[in-house]
């Protein structure tokens, strides 16, 4: 009578196969990938390990980084001709300003470009070149080293903080901070998000990921490492006539009859 366990060589085998190695995702503050760890662990037994790191550090050992570039940039190492990294450009970031929580236009949920020309901005290292200018600092040494400095500096009412939006809302603290989506005609140039790869390590795993983040099916094909473009569909020729002449295009149906005259 079978004792229902299995054969010990089955079990000895089983426990014997190593797991496979995590793959690495490193991401900058501020970005939030956790739907696609969620999509990765649906479709994949592969652990993925999330390790986060903050703007101007250096980026952890990772297979795969998510990182933000100023508006009009690519990631460092991702700039042809002499790349290290493959890029892959994810997403465009809207932009906010941020104040002191008794700031005078704290209660607003937007602000357009001309009041922002009315506040004085503090400038901080992320601050982008297409953005209006912050204002002087008396003293350079007192200069913010980070945004999170630059929001201390904002609590006390002394300016305001212009940041990627995702980046704001995870900076600012409550009763401290008031966060201002800008709306403005232009709009700002937006910071973008990159997933960038060691030109090295362009292996099956990566791509897979990749393709989770640019928001693929487990059925679609396997991503390149250009930037997503929509594809211009291809006209048809028009057919020949026997003297070599391109055929007359049938005019189009009207919706109506013509009436007559």
């Amino acid at each position: 009578m079978s004792s229902g366990r299995p054969p010990a060589g089955r079990s000895a085998s089983a426990a014997s196969a190593p797991e496979p190695a995590p793959l690495r995702l490193g991401f900058v503050r501020g970005i939030a990938p956790g739907k696609w760890a969620r999509r990765w662990h649906e479709r994949t037994s592969t652990p993925l390990e999330l390790i986060p790191f903050s703007s101007g550090e250096a980026p952890p050992a990772a297979d795969v980084l998510l990182e933000r570039a100023a508006p009009g940039a690519r990631p460092a190492g991702a700039e042809p001709p002499t790349q290290d990294r493959h890029a892959v450009r994810l997403y465009t970031e809207e932009i906010a300003l941020v104040v002191a929580a008794e700031h005078e236009v704290a209660e607003q949920a937007t602000i357009d470009r001309a009041t922002i020309e009315l506040i004085e901005l503090i400038g901080h290292p992320d601050h982008a070149a297409a953005w209006p200018p912050p204002g002087p600092r008396p003293d350079p040494a007192w200069a913010p080293a980070d945004a999170g400095e630059a929001l201390e500096f904002a609590a006390t009412g002394t300016g305001g903080v212009l940041l990627p939006l995702p980046l704001a809302r995870h900076l600012a603290e409550k009763g401290r901070h008031a966060v201002l989506r800008v709306e403005a005609d232009p709009p700002l140039a937006g910071t973008s998000v990159w997933a960038t790869w060691d030109v090295e390590r362009d292996a099956d795993d990566v791509q897979r990921l990749v393709a989770i983040m640019r928001g693929r099916t487990a059925r679609s094909s396997r991503a390149s490492d250009a930037e997503a473009e929509p594809e211009t569909p291809r006209r048809t020729p028009a057919a020949r006539t026997p003297d070599g002449r391109g055929a007359r295009r049938l005019p189009r149906a009207r919706s109506r009859p013509r009436r007559r005259r």
